[in-house]
């Protein structure tokens, strides 16, 4: 019901005509031609005269309102895709025109996310998004590019489409809309701020490099020649038997440390209480920098949470299960991920994932459990996870009378900003 509201008012937002003119309605046709008739026969060259300029004028209009449209190509490019909040992105719209016919009187209705802002422009409110209205003028076969600032001060992902164009005759009698074939999303990170957090980062012991499970962790960089000194779990039989010789499967190097962060974005302590923005925001911009903030210092981290709405996925909930890695790229995967996450209902999931996750954990893989509430299903699975792994409670929301303790062996961490 929701979706078939949010396309009604897409289709139709406040203070736009969709009506055609008095041009446009068949009685008047039928009506005109029959005076036209009446004035040949009549021999009054005045009335003939006047009445064929009434067909001339009714077939542009005509013409203009069924086949001009459809010889318009719009194009829209976004950049950069990825921006943090409140960077400035530019929006390309490149439109053509592809008959022989002018259009001189040509708007478009561009809807965007209610996040998005255009400074230099004003836009008009509708229930689900905004509306642009942009002028332009065509000329026969001629093309126009318009650039416009655009800022988004919240993190997601914003959508810039569906796209309609207000086409009027020359004679500005008639006025159609129409639908537009393009659209085109950009997405805004979390933001991150420098932090401090009292957790390891070197292994007690060193790395490593007997277990294959090392291996799963890293990333396949390729094939290269055996050496004497690799070991024989790392020949790739299928590259050694293509090219006549043995080859191992080389990875990147392995971090000196790993983490999980495994978070849980649902804010309510009862069902009945909702959804609180200002702790879900908190909790996502307090994820964001501890893994900036690690990734920086070499390590390697993991992200599972549920509750990531995208395009992909049709924009239904899916959980996120990425194992520790390092680098840039991770980081970019860890922040578009949180980028998108909604929290997914009242139903916590977090003490779930962590269950099925233990057994597939290395056990130098250090643990952070990041919530907004301590809840008892989280308190006995973060029990279990520190059985065999270093494992922090890190809490987002305000702390209550009666709140439920962590375990014995599981730490609290303390996140401060740095000045």
């Amino acid at each position: 019901m929701i979706s078939r509201l949010e396309d009604f008012f897409r289709r139709e937002p406040y203070n736009t005509e969709f009506a055609s003119r008095a041009w446009a309605h068949p009685g008047l046709d039928v009506l005109g031609a029959a005076a036209l008739l009446y004035a040949i026969w009549s021999g009054n060259g005045l009335l003939v005269g006047l009445l064929a300029i009434f067909f001339a004028t009714s077939r542009i209009a005509w013409y203009y309102r069924t086949k001009v449209w459809r010889s318009l190509s719009l194009s829209l490019r976004v950049s950069p895709r990825r921006v943090f909040p409140d960077k400035p992105v530019e929006l390309r719209i490149q439109l053509a025109n592809h008959n022989r016919l002018p259009l001189p009187w040509l708007r478009l209705e561009l809807h965007l996310a209610r996040r998005v802002e255009a400074p230099e422009l004003t836009m008009q409110m509708s229930p689900f998004d905004v509306v642009l209205l942009l002028p332009f003028s065509l000329g026969a076969h001629g093309r126009v590019e318009r650039r416009i600032q655009l800022q988004v001060p919240q993190r997601g992902l914003q959508r810039i489409g569906p796209v309609a164009a207000h086409v009027s005759d020359p004679l500005g009698l008639e006025d159609s809309r129409h639908e537009l074939p393009g659209e085109t999303d950009f997405l805004c990170y979390p933001c991150m701020h420098d932090i401090h957090a009292e957790i390891r980062e070197a292994m007690p012991l060193g790395e490593r490099r007997g277990r294959s499970f090392l291996d799963e962790q890293s990333q396949y960089l390729g094939p290269r020649p055996y050496q004497p000194t690799d070991p024989l779990r790392r020949i790739d039989w299928r590259q050694s038997a293509r090219r006549g010789d043995l080859f191992v499967r080389t990875y990147e190097t392995v971090a000196t440390a790993q983490t999980a962060i495994f978070l849980d974005p649902t804010t309510a302590r009862q069902p009945w209480d909702g959804i609180d923005p200002e702790i879900l925001e908190d909790t996502v911009e307090i994820t964001a920098s501890l893994a900036n903030h690690l990734i920086a210092r070499g390590q390697a981290v993991g992200l599972y949470v549920t509750g990531i709405f995208s395009e992909a996925a049709g924009r239904r909930p899916f959980s996120m299960r990425a194992r520790p890695r390092g680098g840039p790229q991770q980081l970019g995967r860890i922040l578009a991920a949180l980028a998108q996450l909604r929290p997914p209902g009242l139903f916590r999931n977090l003490p779930l994932i962590l269950m099925e996750e233990l057994p597939s954990l290395d056990y130098q893989v250090q643990i952070i459990a990041i919530a907004p509430y301590l809840t008892k299903d989280l308190q006995f699975a973060l029990m279990r996870a520190a059985r065999n792994h270093r494992t922090f409670f890190l809490q987002t929301g305000p702390a209550r009378e009666g709140d439920v303790a962590p375990p014995p062996r599981v730490r609290r961490l303390r996140v401060t900003p740095l000045a």
